[in-house]
């Protein structure tokens, strides 16, 4: 009686037992990792599933890269398991043991306990193989200077030099990693590859170069660079298959230990420049009357410490002259940091007139050649200031130039002599105005789907009209086309027989016609055939059927022929059985692949049918048709609040309503203009340039485009290559500009659409459905799809990372990482100036994967990106 009470209890004592158990392992749990060798350590979780992400320990000594993912599920004596991994790339960067200490994740079956994996780092050969050659041997790094010793200041190069055995040698797959701290360096040079022959083995050299500085002096190490490469350690596969298989080991140079002296003593007018420099003086004009300007140019040019340099010396000038405060301007050399110019115009304006001394300045810097100060000046400078005709009175406590205005003399007067005119300063350009309504521009198709779409429009065409003339010439030429059609009109002119009832001779005509078409259903030749040859005939198709035919036959003329004009009571009702009995093969549809109806043009002729040329006509058009209308973008109307608000002055709310319709309609450029025209005045140039090169991009031939382009890169200061080329449409680029990147798209299409037409006119001149003049239009269209398409690619190279539909502008200064978190891990990161150009690749929680034209690729905010197309 206690059976049925306990045995639930026992059904889930056994479900426990079989069910599968939960747990989170390292595989391996420990082992050997290879210094500087990136290898993979996988978190598993066995029968259950990560709550979020994993927040892995951080190790001394032990870098992990983000991790992909996967999943498995086995079934194994009715026992179903299942593990989802978290693949870790990780680089030991100590050579000492290391440890990664026990943790907790959150599962969804609860939280559950990590145990510690302990692992060993030695240097593992190359390949992974006892018997391979060690690291040092396939590939070395070295650092160079041209000497130990250096003057506190003085720019000195540095070399970097890698050379890999040629037969391991795979590709590069980082930069160059190098800390430069405390000295201050520019960016290395890009890599400068090259072969050389070293004690008998061809090894790839890989030379870059940068320079640096120190501040102070001292006795300083420059730290080891370092750079991960890739390196071929076998293949797969075989034959055409093969692929190579690639290893990735950090290559590490040597630590260089350079002497900083310090500078000698100094002079008093020491400008703390230390290099190559040289110093001019101008002067225009140096004859003036009162009132009228004289600019004062100095400029400084040369190589040195650059970031120290501060300022140009001070001028003395006497307090005759009104003094315009001068504006310093700094150009660097592209790419440098230590070879640039630094030049300063002071603007005089004489009140009273005499003859005037400019004392000669002068500029002392430290010259690293001769290790001494040296000191050069500007020539001494006589300005002669002659009086007005018209007194000029400056401004009191103004430091601007004397503003001058031409009255007309009294009529009696003498006319007095006036001064030069000069010529008004034009304007400041300013935004224009909103444009009202909507308008839709062509995003661009990525490039593999634009290949597709090319590629599968033309050859689609051509082969499902090379098909259709195949398959209409195999119907035409079937043997068994006519014997089907007969049988079929048999058929119902038995039919019709049946239908009277009446004797002949009133069934006279129908009987005739059914003599005709028997003897075309049996292919018999003779117009009057006799019911031997009918006999005959049907024997050689059918033997069984060849007496009830011939009866048939015979009957049928006695009946049209003799006097009482009778047929048998049941002639219709055996004609119509032997006819039911005579099975005529169809049509075989794989006859169109025939070297007779596929290539009819090698030597075939055929007439031509102009049903079947209308068919291939409206199947072209309709293809074009459907394409044409594929590309077309839906249209919105925009709303007119903004612009209300715009008008009102509120740019905020006239930017919130702009923002708002753009996201609902991100095509629409005339909603990306108005948008910029908002930010800008609100002085966020930037992020109005980001908006109004979308706008470009959606509409490149309106003049109101253009010129947001323009005042953009103009207020803003961003110089994107491929933007300010844009901006000017000089040379190729005014091609260029004729079309938005995604028109050059389709422009690209409907070349391919037209060398299919012209190939698919040749096909139906040689399958003689057109004719003589197939040939010269469909070299005409050639060549005009050849032009077309070679405008396209230009144009769309030309437009480069503009052409992607994933387009982002980096409207402000960002930083690019090598995975998406701002946790002070070991990640590398660079610096990503504002107005750069990238193809946003995928997001992941605030942030987008960007890919830049190189081929370099990281992570950065997304707040700091405005999508160009989206």
């Amino acid at each position: 009686m206690r059976l049925p009470k306990l045995f639930p209890a026992f059904i889930l004592l056994l479900a426990a037992v079989r069910a599968p158990a939960q747990s989170v392992h390292w595989d391996p749990p420990g082992g050997q990792l290879g210094y500087n060798q990136v290898s993979e350590l996988t978190l598993v979780f066995d029968n259950c599933g990560p709550d979020g992400d994993p927040a892995v320990p951080q190790v001394d000594g032990l870098n992990f890269g983000r991790p992909s993912q996967s999943s498995q599920t086995s079934i194994v004596n009715f026992k179903m398991t299942q593990t989802f991994s978290y693949i870790y790339p990780v680089r030991p960067t100590h050579r000492s043991a290391i440890s990664i200490p026990v943790f907790e994740v959150k599962t969804d079956k609860g939280t559950m306990r990590v145990a510690a994996a302990n692992f060993t780092v030695g240097d593992t050969p190359v390949g992974g193989a006892g018997n391979g050659p060690a690291l040092d041997d396939v590939a070395a790094a070295k650092l160079t200077v041209p000497k130990d010793t250096f003057w506190a200041g003085e720019v000195f190069p540095v070399v970097y030099n890698l050379n890999v055995v040629r037969r391991y040698f795979h590709s590069l797959a980082t930069n160059i990693d190098w800390q430069p701290a405390p000295f201050v360096a520019e960016d290395w040079t890009k890599p400068d590859p090259g072969e050389a022959l070293v004690q008998g083995e061809r090894r790839v050299i890989s030379a870059q170069s940068t320079r640096a500085y120190a501040r102070q002096p001292g006795t300083y190490t420059l730290k080891p660079a370092s750079q991960m490469v890739n390196l071929m350690v076998g293949s797969t596969g075989f034959g055409i298959f093969s692929a190579p298989s690639v290893e990735q080991r950090q290559i590490d140079s040597n630590p260089v230990e350079v002497t900083i002296l310090p500078l000698p003593p100094a002079p008093a007018d020491f400008s703390k420049a230390v290099g190559e420099f040289t110093f001019t003086s101008k002067v225009v004009p140096i004859t003036a009357a009162v009132g009228e300007p004289v600019t004062w140019t100095l400029e400084l040019a040369g190589t040195g410490n650059w970031p120290d340099l501060t300022g140009l010396p001070q001028r003395d000038v006497s307090n005759d002259f009104q003094v315009v405060q001068p504006k310093s301007r700094r150009t660097m050399k592209d790419g440098s940091l230590f070879e640039g110019t630094l030049s300063e115009d002071v603007v005089l304006v004489p009140t009273k007139a005499g003859t005037y001394q400019l004392a000669p300045v002068r500029f002392t810097y430290f010259d690293t050649k001769t290790g001494t100060y040296r000191t050069v000046a500007s020539d001494n400078v006589t300005v002669t200031v002659t009086a007005a005709a018209q007194p000029a009175q400056a401004p009191a406590g103004t430091g601007a130039p004397v503003q001058f205005s031409i009255n007309t003399p009294p009529p009696a007067a003498a006319a007095p002599a006036l001064p030069p005119a000069t010529p008004p300063v034009t304007p400041e350009n300013l935004p224009r105005d909103p444009l009202p309504g909507s308008g839709h521009g062509y995003v661009p198709l990525p490039q593999h789907t634009l290949v597709q779409v090319c590629l599968l429009s033309s050859v689609l065409c051509i082969l499902s009209v090379w098909l259709l003339l195949a398959t209409l010439r195999s119907r035409q030429n079937d043997p068994q086309r006519l014997r089907r059609a007969a049988r079929a009109q048999l058929a119902a002119v038995l039919a019709e027989m049946r239908a009277a009832g009446a004797k002949l001779p009133a069934q006279s005509s129908s009987l005739k016609t059914w003599q005709q078409l028997a003897a075309a259903l049996w292919e018999v030749p003779h117009a009057a055939p006799g019911a031997p040859l009918v006999h005959a005939l049907v024997t050689a198709r059918d033997q069984a059927a060849a007496a009830g035919w011939a009866r048939l036959w015979s009957e049928a003329d006695r009946a049209l022929h003799s006097r009482d004009q009778a047929l048998p009571a049941d002639w219709t009702a055996r004609a119509d059985n032997a006819l039911q009995a005579v099975r005529v093969p169809g049509w075989p549809p794989f006859s169109s692949f025939a070297p007779r109806n596929l290539l009819p043009f090698l030597g075939m002729t055929e007439e031509q049918k102009a049903e079947g040329l209308n068919r291939v006509i409206r199947v072209g058009v309709w293809l074009a048709l459907l394409f044409s209308l594929s590309a077309l973008q839906p249209s919105v109307f925009g709303a007119e609040s903004a612009g209300e608000a715009y008008k009102r002055g509120d740019f905020a709310a006239a930017e919130a309503g702009w923002s708002k319709e753009l996201a609902a309609a991100p095509t629409d450029w005339t909603a990306r203009h108005n948008l910029g025209l908002a930010l800008a005045q609100q002085d966020r140039w930037a992020e109005a340039t980001a908006h109004w090169t979308g706008a470009f991009l959606l509409n490149a031939r309106a003049d109101a485009t253009r010129w947001d382009l323009a005042l953009g890169l103009q207020r803003s200061g961003l110089a994107p290559v491929e933007l300010v080329e844009l901006s000017r449409g000089e040379g190729r680029f005014g091609l260029v500009r004729l079309a938005t990147p995604g028109e050059w798209q389709l422009t690209l299409i409907l070349a391919a659409l037209l060398l299919a037409a012209a190939l698919i006119l040749l096909l139906l001149q040689g399958y003689r459905r057109i004719g003589a003049w197939g040939k010269p239009v469909a070299l005409t269209a050639s060549l005009l799809a050849v032009v077309l398409a070679v405008a396209a690619t230009l144009s769309l190279h030309a437009y480069g990372p503009l052409a992607d539909p994933a387009a982002v502008f980096v409207w402000r200064p960002a930083t690019l990482r090598s995975i998406p978190t701002d946790a002070d891990t070991a990640q590398k990161s660079s610096p990503l100036s504002a107005g750069s150009l990238a193809v946003a690749e995928k997001t992941f929680l605030g942030w987008t994967k960007l890919q830049f034209p190189g081929g370099q690729s990281g992570w950065v905010r997304s707040e700091d990106l405005i999508s160009l197309y989206r």
